[in-house]
């Protein structure tokens, strides 16, 4: 089993991420998000840079990909995260909420 895993969340993501660490202790494993410190134009950059492969949804209008259910089209053009758990009230899947 591995003893790390890599997110890709970035602190200007949302209020919530703000304050999101670039390494986490979680239990016996580590959560490593190397791009916390990172913005949009800085991912964008480094992606067409190093021809890192995008998901397809980025060319449907899609502006953040998590999970299949929580995936929709934004809503709202000032917020890139607008199509997140729409209709639900939260902000985060499970793997990114720190267990009590």
């Amino acid at each position: 089993t591995a003893d790390a895993y890599a997110t890709g969340l970035r602190r200007g993501q949302s209020e919530d991420r703000q304050s999101v660490a670039a390494v986490e202790e979680r239990g016996r494993k580590w959560k490593l998000n190397p791009l916390a410190k990172w913005s949009a134009a800085e991912v964008d950059i480094y992606t067409r840079a190093h021809n890192v492969p995008v998901h397809p949804l980025y060319a449907k209008g899609y502006t953040s990909i998590g999970c299949q259910p929580c995936t929709v089209l934004p809503f709202d053009p000032n917020n890139p995260r607008s199509g997140r758990w729409q209709g639900k009230d939260k902000l985060e899947c499970g793997i990114h909420i720190q267990a009590e």
